[in-house]
């Protein structure tokens, strides 16, 4: 559960970036295993995105329950394949407006939810 790890919060977004428990954050960033990171090879638009963009997330020490997926400034789903893959692997991906994802997130967090994050930047 969340409550096992000290989950961060996403304090503010915009600019390109992320402050995330007080450190700014440029890029795309993951929050997974209580740190947020850079998303390394996260493609500017969720159209780009690729099941292996996500093998951190699905991977992870700590399954997630769910995965937050910030699309950028506006909704874009990812391809069918990415879905297929969080689903295989028992993990509920909702997808979101980064806006939307970084509110949605600390709510889940604040719940003791494992939640993870995937953010484009806007």
């Amino acid at each position: 559960m969340a409550s096992e790890l000290r989950v961060p919060a996403i304090d503010a977004f915009g600019d390109g970036g992320f402050r995330i428990g007080g450190v700014r954050k440029d890029g795309a960033t993951l929050i997974l295993d209580g740190a947020a990171r850079a998303w390394t090879g996260a493609p500017d638009s969720p159209a780009g995105l690729a099941p292996e963009h996500f093998d951190d997330l699905i991977g992870a020490r700590l399954r997630p329950d769910v995965v937050v997926l910030g699309a950028g400034a506006r909704l874009v789903h990812p391809p069918a394949d990415v879905r297929r893959a969080f689903r295989e692997a028992g993990i509920g991906l909702e997808v979101m407006d980064t806006g939307s994802a970084c509110r949605a997130y600390n709510l889940l967090a604040s719940e003791a939810r494992r939640v993870y994050a995937a953010l484009l930047p806007v």
